[in-house]
């Protein structure tokens, strides 16, 4: 006999579809938060038990554009508690709302775990959402371009006690392979009948303004080293041709990916939103 709580991840991992936003606790429908506008965290939690859960904890977090979110670098929201027998899945609400900051306007890094006194949370500072089934992530960003030029600021994270060499690859994915899971990007940048674009050049710079390093962009991946537990901010420019694109900035230490973070890059003056 077991409970085995989970909320499942999203491909990649740190784009689930089962934790959103609603706009008020009474919402059956997700929306997209504001800043400066109180809206509502809910996860869809599953037990894969054969026993009953009673009362298992949820907890939800919030986060700054980042492409590594572990507990010290993650705002608590909340929590909220639900009974679930073996096999049965819920939304579960979080009560106290989160007002996003102008910082976050058109970003979403949200997080959720699930946990009970007998299937409790691994003893870790870290997340580890790949590997870990009580928790998932949601880190998505939408922004506009300006005559076909972005830029995006975020954060890289060292989530070790130890110096750690870390490396920052960005990439385009077609929209298919996302869209699937989060209609309401689609419906809300009315994308449908728009044409899907190309990347046609991106770099990283430290210049969070962008500045001369959005005209000339770098490589599309950029190798450092962080202190322990220590964080980088960095700033990605580009130009895409096309309505929209969409990249993964994804966080690599050695082979293995430690964080990520997905952007919509819309070019407004090909788009009546």
């Amino acid at each position: 006999m077991a409970v085995e709580l989970e909320i499942t991840d999203g491909t990649p991992w740190y784009l689930s579809p089962n934790v959103w936003v609603v706009a008020d606790p009474s919402d059956t429908t997700e929306s997209l938060p504001v800043a400066g506008t109180p809206c509502y965290i809910k996860a869809r939690v599953k037990n894969n038990g054969s026993s009953s859960a009673t009362n298992a904890t949820v907890n939800f977090y919030w986060g700054n554009p980042a492409a590594g979110v572990n507990r010290s670098t993650a705002t608590f929201v909340g929590q909220a508690f639900v009974s679930l027998s073996p096999g049965e899945e819920q939304d579960v609400l979080c009560l106290t709302p989160w007002v996003p900051i102008f910082l976050n306007d058109g970003h979403e890094c949200i997080l959720a775990e699930a946990f009970h006194a007998s299937d409790p949370l691994p003893a870790s500072l870290d997340f580890n959402v790949p590997t870990d089934r009580h928790v998932a992530q949601r880190n998505l960003s939408v922004i506009m371009a300006a005559e076909r030029m972005f830029f995006m600021n975020f954060e890289m994270h060292n989530n070790q006690r130890e110096p750690r060499k870390l490396t920052a690859r960005v990439a385009q994915v077609p929209i298919e392979k996302i869209i699937k899971s989060f209609p309401l990007i689609e419906k809300t940048y009315k994308l449908s009948g728009k044409k899907e674009g190309k990347l046609l050049k991106s770099g990283f710079t430290n210049n969070r303004c962008g500045g001369k390093d959005f005209e000339q962009p770098a490589n599309q991946e950029e190798a450092f080293e962080l202190t322990p537990y220590g964080k980088k901010q960095m700033t990605l420019t580009g130009e895409i041709d096309g309505d929209y694109v969409f990249l993964l900035i994804s966080q690599y230490a050695g082979k293995t990916e430690t964080g990520g973070l997905g952007i919509l890059i819309i070019n407004p003056k090909n788009n009546k939103i």
